[in-house]
């Protein structure tokens, strides 16, 4: 039964499961390993995941030098020769304190709210917003309703909220994206350098969000977007498929988070996105994609962004909640056939790993369970294969629950091995079952269907 005398495909076969558990743990799923070793607590600028651990390396050099040279600093109160007939030293320390009023300066930032919600939650997200601690903001408001409405809520923001402004969308912009045209307009408003999309059904985390966000723009002057990232509120979805709605999810934000960490931006969040308003403007904004109603955050990410002008804000003040109510699970369904609809535009780098992600779950269980079959009655390859099984299970799982850790999400463990096989089916159903009505992402057609 325990003899080496096994059939050569068993041993093939078990290789099969090597090979890919290997590719999966060390390749495939490097996205989700990059984001377990994010910082919690500070934006981290992409390409710069060696030192991710250490978020202020010049700080904590510069205090490293001071204790080392601690004699030499000691002496300097003494004056010197040199220095009394040197008027360039007290040049330089005349002008220390103008540079560290230099490295405060804090840019005027431009937050940029679309809203379709009632009057009473867009009040009572503006009375939050409005306490933030950056020293510098304005609100925009663009309501997605009649001028009228627009007018009578402007009147009474601005009587409530010093720094709120309120627009509208013409209601006979119906061959156009209305959330694209809504964030053109509050952008060409907007006075800030900088510029923070959201939506006003959104909970905001801590009054150091905008600080949060805007961050990565005070610190490194070359940082031109600030990619945030925004969960839904997975308590409002109800039925059976909630939990895997999470861990659907959780993957597709872990994929586009962890690529950008590694230098690759291809895709952000619109409900929490910054950037530089000039830069918006120098890349026409939303002009190559009006033709669709979505793409406004993952298409525009990818149009602009690259390894040196792009960060990221993941951290407990900066991740913001989205409340659907009773529409959660049909926004939820929306968006994402929105993003399976612009993947064709995007790299497919990021999918073909996603694929072969998917696919290798198969590929190690049924690898597997052939070796074991195929070596009856020796009961080797089948210890093998259930071990090998195992531990890629479990790592796996682990790497899931660190990553859901940092994002905020639910650390699954036992529905993981049954999602991971689950997915690719989901996911050729959910293609097949929305697949006639993909022709209305175009904002050319949609309107054929209204009535």
């Amino acid at each position: 039964m325990f003899n080496l005398d096994i059939n050569i495909l068993s041993w093939v076969l078990l290789g099969v499961q090597i090979v890919v558990i290997a590719l999966v743990l060390l390749f495939v799923l490097k996205p989700l390993r990059i984001i377990r070793r994010l910082p919690i607590d500070y934006f981290v600028s992409t390409g710069l995941m060696e030192t991710a651990n250490d978020p202020l390396p010049v700080e904590e050099e510069a205090v490293e030098e001071t204790e080392d040279s601690g004699e030499e600093e000691a002496g300097e109160d003494e004056p010197t020769e040199e220095s009394e007939e040197n008027p360039a030293a007290e040049i330089v320390e005349a002008e220390e304190p103008t540079m560290e009023i230099e490295e405060r300066y804090f840019p005027k930032v431009s937050v940029v709210v679309y809203s379709t919600v009632n009057e009473e939650m867009l009040t009572e997200f503006l009375k939050i917003l409005c306490r933030q601690d950056y020293p510098d903001f304005e609100v925009i408001v663009v309501c997605d309703a009649s001028l009228e409405v627009s007018g009578i809520l402007s009147e009474k923001y601005e009587e409530l909220f010093k720094n709120v402004y309120v627009t509208f969308i013409p209601q006979g912009s119906h061959n156009l994206s209305r959330r694209k045209l809504a964030l053109t307009i509050g952008i060409k408003a907007a006075k800030g350098e900088i510029v923070l999309t959201t939506v006003a059904n959104a909970i905001i985390p801590s009054d150091n969000w905008i600080s949060s966000m805007a961050a990565p723009f005070i610190s490194d002057s070359l940082t031109e977007i600030a990619l945030g990232y925004s969960r839904p509120d997975y308590s409002e979805i109800e039925g059976p498929g909630k939990v895997y709605k999470e861990f659907f999810e959780l993957l597709t934000d872990a994929r586009w988070i962890g690529y950008a960490l590694m230098g690759k931006p291809y895709r952000g969040d619109g409900f929490n996105l910054a950037f530089l308003r000039e830069t918006f403007f120098r890349c026409k904004g939303y002009s190559k994609t009006m033709h669709l109603h979505s793409g406004e955050d993952d298409l525009f990410v990818n149009d602009i962004a690259d390894a040196t002008n792009t960060a990221v804000c993941v951290s407990p003040e900066s991740i913001l909640t989205t409340r659907w109510g009773g529409g959660a699970k049909r926004i939820f369904n929306l968006r994402r056939s929105q993003y399976d609809f612009t993947a064709r535009w995007l790299p497919l780098g990021p999918f073909v790993r996603a694929g072969f992600a998917s696919l290798s779950q198969w590929l190690v269980l049924l690898a597997g369970v052939a070796a074991a079959l195929l070596s009856l009655p020796n009961l080797i390859p089948a210890i093998a294969a259930t071990l090998l099984w195992l531990a890629f299970i479990i790592w796996e799982t682990s790497i899931y629950r660190k990553a859901a850790e940092k994002l905020e999400a639910s650390a699954l463990s036992w529905q993981l091995p049954l999602f991971w096989l689950i997915k690719p089916i989901n996911n050729l159903y959910f293609r097949a079952s929305h697949r006639s009505s993909r022709f209305k992402n175009f904002t050319w057609q949609r309107h054929k269907t209204v009535k």
